[in-house]
């Protein structure tokens, strides 16, 4: 994976306002759905978490003690900074912001209890979604969570029509001004399936168009739990 693709530091000033222009609320309503259900966190990783948002809301409605954020936009990493610091400046201490990409994680920062990726991994390609997927796995812990929130393309219908057709403008836009290499939403289960994590909660948004799920790591020697499976598929 290339560092030079996927930087939103142009679009870093509208990018909030242009996902509410879009989406109404339900970006910001998708996203903190689950948060309220992640109980006994002590560490979380949030990686291409935007303008801070999502860091806010999970300092307000989890007990997470520490959370390392970790963004490639300077301008995306500043702006959470301030959020922060604006709003409870005595959060600072538990929040550790990096500028960079999964390859500034080191050894010493793992393992999380909490991995978040809210709209983050829609902007690989299907390889690129799929590696990137199984490295964020192996800094999980034992019993670590992942809160998965991101596009998708409706099965079947007209909100699929109607999905194919927005995210091919939305795309094409970020392609242009972040040098974005994805086409549209990439396939999910490519990446998940293998793992076999268990789904412990499962929510969708604005037409189906956004899925949120909390996966867990299988501890089942059978296997027996819930995969991801291809309702991921993009």
């Amino acid at each position: 994976m290339t560092t030079k693709q996927n930087d939103f530091d142009l679009v870093a000033p509208i990018y909030d306002g242009l996902a509410t222009l879009v989406f109404g609320g339900a970006i910001k309503r998708s996203q903190i759905a689950c948060l309220d259900q992640l109980e006994n966190v002590e560490s979380a990783l949030v990686i291409g978490g935007g303008t801070g948002w999502i860091l806010h809301e999970l300092l307000t409605r989890t007990s997470v003690k520490r959370v390392l954020y970790v963004e490639l936009s300077a301008s995306m990493l500043e702006k959470s900074r301030r959020l922060v610091e604006r709003s409870h400046p005595e959060w600072l201490s538990r929040v550790e912001f990096r500028c960079g990409t999964e390859e500034s994680i080191e050894q010493s920062d793992l393992p999380f209890d909490l991995i978040v990726t809210n709209f983050f991994l829609a902007c690989f390609n299907d390889a690129n979604c799929t590696q990137m997927i199984q490295r964020l796995h192996r800094f999980m812990g034992p019993d670590g969570r992942w809160l998965f929130v991101d596009f998708q393309l409706p099965l079947f219908g007209p909100a699929r029509l109607a999905a194919k057709a927005l995210f091919k403008v939305m795309f094409t836009f970020f392609n242009l001004a972040s040098d974005l290499e994805s086409k549209g939403p990439p396939n999910y289960s490519l990446g998940f399936d293998p793992l076999k994590l268990r789904t412990l909660h499962d929510r969708r948004f604005y037409a189906d168009m956004i899925r949120v799920k909390v996966l867990g790591q299988n501890r089942s020697k059978a296997g027996a739990s819930t995969s991801v499976g291809a309702r991921l598929t993009g």
